[in-house]
């Protein structure tokens, strides 16, 4: 299997009182972010993250992407540990994280993906190819302006296309068509299908139900740092998960 799970788990401790006037932390007490989180990605497959905001979900997938180490469990990319060789398994991973800077703003979009497809070992023809079939794919063909230059959502879908652009074991993607129109959500569907259909793995963080259940195969329920479901989404685990989840929020937004 491409990405493993098991029993992950993420606690952000408390700074010694005699650091807390020089570190920037959002909490002045022990946070449990994950609770032995374990589930699978198979070759083929596409699986949707879903959960409300503060469930982990962003935590989790970087640990799964190397930018976090977990406090507990282990995560494991084509059977090697991210923790014990973390550059190996990033050579297997292609990443989309919600907010980041991926690209080089002062390249326009085809050298953005010539340049990510040579770093990750193609071949400058293939790589050039490459960065030709996903532009024409994403809309981004004749868009030879500066990434500086591009709106949010064509950055959006340039990311998408570097994470794909070097057909990696395992792509990670933290909310990708959050910025997208709804052809370019259409079309980023079909190309993660596609890439799915070709062997490799998708982990796709989204809130956009309709997308969750239109492209994956089964779907993961993070509450509280705590998975509630695995499975399909029309399996009756998961509809009850997501009721109580409902409850719980109106609750909230009552004040009861």
């Amino acid at each position: 299997m491409s990405l493993q799970l098991n029993s992950v788990g993420k606690q952000y401790q408390r700074a010694p009182w005699y650091l807390r006037p020089f570190v920037r932390v959002a909490s002045t007490t022990t946070v449990d972010a994950l609770h032995d989180v374990t589930f699978d990605v198979q070759p083929g497959e596409i699986v949707g993250l879903v959960g409300p905001n503060g469930a982990g979900k962003t935590t989790l997938l970087k640990i799964i992407s190397t930018l976090l180490e977990p406090s507990a469990g282990s995560v494991r990319i084509d059977d090697i540990d991210v923790l014990a060789d973390p550059r190996s398994a990033r050579e297997r991973l292609g990443i989309v994280l919600n907010g980041e800077r991926a690209t080089y703003w002062r390249l326009d979009g085809r050298q953005n993906l010539e340049f990510f497809g040579v770093l990750a070992g193609l071949p400058l023809p293939v790589a050039r190819e490459k960065a030709t079939e996903l532009l024409d794919r994403l809309g981004l063909a004749n868009r030879d302006r500066r990434v500086m230059g591009y709106s949010s959502g064509m950055r959006a879908a340039l990311n998408v296309a570097r994470a794909v652009m070097a057909e990696p074991s395992l792509i990670v993607l933290d909310e990708p068509t959050r910025s997208l129109d709804p052809l370019a959500s259409v079309t980023v569907g079909r190309l993660l299908r596609e890439q799915a259909d070709a062997g490799r793995s998708v982990l796709l963080s989204s809130h956009r139900m309709d997308e969750v259940a239109t492209w994956c195969d089964r779907v993961v329920l993070l509450i509280d740092g705590t998975v509630r479901h695995v499975g399909p989404m029309d399996d009756g685990d998961f509809q009850r998960s997501a009721r109580d989840l409902l409850d719980l929020l109106e609750r909230e937004v009552n004040g009861s």
